[in-house]
């Protein structure tokens, strides 16, 4: 006795997804299922919102604060300020935080860019689509941008 007759009302050849009853499903109704799965909800679609929105706005000032230390020769760290130090005590310390708060928003940027996304489309779609690559990569990069930021702070401080 064939069990693959008793298993699909198709032919073995054309069944390719099975159910738990042992049923074989059509390629619409496997598409379906996918889009009922993986489809956002309305609570969803509420954290997608506010990801985007912390995203744009994080991305843009860590942006900002970099361009703004890196533009103003006074806020950086120069071996003048250095040598001056006697001559110019607050402008060297004034330096030495934005340096400090310069590598906090490049740290930030990090974590916005590389992690941010991929965390969106993981929570939403709760499986992952990017490949083993990508997995291990978000989640180095993850695990330096804390620590980085981990670092910077308690130096801060």
């Amino acid at each position: 006795m064939n069990t693959s007759s008793n298993l699909c009302s198709y032919n073995s050849t054309s069944c390719y997804f099975i159910d738990i009853n042992g049923s074989c499903l059509s390629d619409n109704m496997v598409l379906d299922l996918i889009l009922k799965y993986v489809l956002p909800t309305y609570y969803e679609w509420i954290c997608i919102i506010l990801y985007v929105i912390v995203f744009i706005v994080g991305t843009i000032g860590n942006l900002l604060v970099i361009i703004v230390i890196q533009r103003n020769r006074s806020m950086r760290l120069n071996i003048d300020y250095i040598v001056s130090y006697f001559y110019n005590l607050f402008s060297f310390s004034r330096t030495v935080t934005n340096m400090f708060i310069m590598n906090l928003a490049a740290a930030d940027l990090l974590v916005l860019v590389f992690c941010l996304p991929a965390t969106v489309v993981q929570d939403v779609t709760k499986t992952w689509f990017f490949g083993l690559i990508l997995c291990k990569f978000v989640n180095y990069i993850q695990v330096i941008s804390f620590l980085l930021l981990s670092f910077i702070i308690s130096r801060i401080e």
